[in-house]
């Protein structure tokens, strides 16, 4: 990462380079493609995102600039950006095939280097002039989409994944909390992981709220999705389950 603000600062000296984070799990796509999803939007328009999760980097893989929103990302075309497709309109999506904004040489290993963090850097410089610049325009439709990121609602239950595992073992499900207002209202609320079995149908509002019982429980999680947590524990190794778990969210109480 050093080495790609080094080319960044060298093209646009003034940029304010901004690390969201850099413990994304090797090749976990999905992880980051989530972890963008939940920082992008507080970021001012017109900011630069230049984001490498790249597993399939020197392949057939497209290497993209996206103006979407208020904002504009360069990156892999590997599902990387499946929630901003899902969530904003897209202005425009390009190839990068425009030499002119690559480094000289490029590598079948570092395109992070070689062809990202230039079209960033480039961009941030006057994005509406050197935007459509950088290569053929793309049809965002065609752009590639991660399967099953959403949740979908039958009566009662909704159907689900595990989005995201955090640092402290926090899980993160795919429904939206704008999905389950009635979370704190209604009598039952229950998660069911599908493989195992496993319940989770204790409430809280906060980590700090009721005893410290090592019990999972359903939580509103900041990022704006329902999550299941323990206590000063580990909610992940307690239900021994990870990334991309299937559940069912119920209030019927059945």
């Amino acid at each position: 990462m050093g080495v790609m603000k080094g080319v960044i600062a060298g093209i646009t000296p003034d940029t304010l380079m901004i690390d969201i984070t850099h413990d994304v799990a090797p090749q976990n796509v999905a992880s980051a493609a989530w972890i963008l999803a939940c920082s992008y939007r507080y970021f001012p328009a017109g900011t630069v995102f230049v984001c490498v999760v790249d597993p399939g980097v020197g392949s057939s893989r497209g290497a993209i600039a996206l103006h979407a929103g208020d904002w504009f990302f360069v990156g892999p075309d590997n599902g990387l950006f499946s929630y901003v497709l899902n969530e904003q309109t897209v202005h425009g999506a390009v190839e990068l095939a425009n030499p002119a904004y690559r480094l000289p040489q490029v590598s079948s290993t570092f395109h992070g280097r070689d062809i990202f963090a230039p079209a960033g850097a480039y961009l941030a410089g006057n994005a509406s002039e050197v935007f459509p610049k950088l290569g053929p325009a793309l049809e965002p439709a065609t752009l590639i989409t991660l399967p099953g990121i959403g949740a979908r609602r039958f009566g009662s239950s909704i159907e689900a994944h595990i989005l995201h595992v955090d640092n402290f073992g926090n899980l993160i499900t795919s429904i939206p909390l704008s999905m389950v207002p009635e979370l704190f209202t209604t009598e039952h609320a229950v998660v069911t992981f599908l493989a195992t079995g496993a319940r989770v149908d204790q409430r809280r509002r906060f980590f700090a709220d009721g005893e410290e019982d090592g019990r999972p429980f359903l939580y509103g999680d900041s990022s704006g999705y329902l999550g299941i947590a323990v206590r000063n524990g580990n909610a992940a190794r307690t239900l021994n389950v990870g990334y991309g778990a299937a559940i069912t969210f119920d209030t019927s109480g059945r």
